[in-house]
């Protein structure tokens, strides 16, 4: 999920946008896709907090924690994108008498007020998104090191309570990754 979540910052980190139809043809794929980050959070965030195992494991209270924070960092990412689109320069935008499309000046006045501000939004939803992915790489850490503390330090087998634990948050631990 880390790999993911790094993935998706570098490319909102890395938007150029133009007001208008460019933008909004930019913003919405990315508001998407920071959907479906959330989505995949919250199931993560589900199949952990309900399974046993991982809860009786040293440290998963702290982890859950850290989850649901990555959680509310991808939704204020989300949220930071709808304000971007919020912010998009269109013809039926300003107060009063509409613009006309066709008048170039006008509409440069709009689009160089709207640009800041959407860009402002677009570099907080990134910073949220690098929040996230950094809250996914501790977990991660904090997994492994609570899965198999004795086999790293020994050398020795798992312990069977060891193996289970392992097994039960493998699957997290690799989608959280």
């Amino acid at each position: 999920m880390a790999r993911a979540l790094e993935q998706h910052h570098a490319r909102v980190r890395d938007t150029k946008l133009e007001p208008g139809l460019g933008a909004q043809l930019q913003l919405g794929p990315l508001l998407r896709c920071t959907f479906s980050l959330a989505e995949t959070l919250m199931d993560e965030l589900t199949a952990m907090s309900t399974s046993t195992t991982f809860t009786n494991t040293t440290g998963s209270r702290q982890s859950l924690n850290t989850l649901a924070a990555a959680l509310a960092s991808v939704t204020g990412a989300a949220a930071e994108l709808g304000f971007a689109i919020g912010e998009n320069a269109h013809p039926g935008k300003t107060q009063g008498s509409l613009p006309n499309p066709a008048d170039n000046t006008s509409w440069k006045a709009l689009c160089g007020q709207a640009l800041p501000r959407m860009e402002e939004h677009l570099h907080d939803a990134a910073h949220q998104l690098e929040l996230a992915s950094i809250s996914c790489h501790h977990i991660a850490g904090d997994i492994e090191l609570h899965s198999a503390p004795a086999q790293r330090r020994t050398g020795a087998a798992r312990t069977p309570a060891l193996a289970s634990t392992a097994a039960a948050s493998a699957s997290s631990t690799a989608r959280t990754r």
